[in-house]
């Protein structure tokens, strides 16, 4: 039964000899490599100004919000030291406690 998988005898690989394959004869569509680098531009014209205005106002929003979460983290440091205080309180409270209970 023959089949259809190439005879590996017809192709020997000689030592020290590369054997070059031009990828067009394979009748694939390949893109040169340089050609990813470049990102593709629709227009070369400059940014227009409402772009740049809902650009800015992005930004604009972006800030505002970074500056709330910083003030909201820095409002929450100063609480977990508080809880920290208190819990320090109250572990000195109990062991007080203990002592005396120790005592009876």
């Amino acid at each position: 039964m023959p089949s259809s998988r190439p005879e590996k005898s017809r192709r020997k690989p000689v030592k020290g000899v590369t054997e070059l394959c031009d990828i067009s004869q394979l009748g694939l569509d390949f893109v040169p490599a340089a050609s990813y680098s470049v990102p593709p531009r629709k227009e070369r014209e400059p940014m227009n100004q409402e772009l740049l205005d809902v650009l800015e106002a992005k930004i604009g929003a972006i800030l505002e919000k970074y500056n709330d979460l910083k003030e909201e983290n820095a409002s929450l440091h100063e609480e977990i030291q508080r809880l920290i205080h208190d819990r320090e309180g109250i572990k000195s409270r109990v062991d007080s406690i203990l002592g005396k209970l120790d005592g009876i």
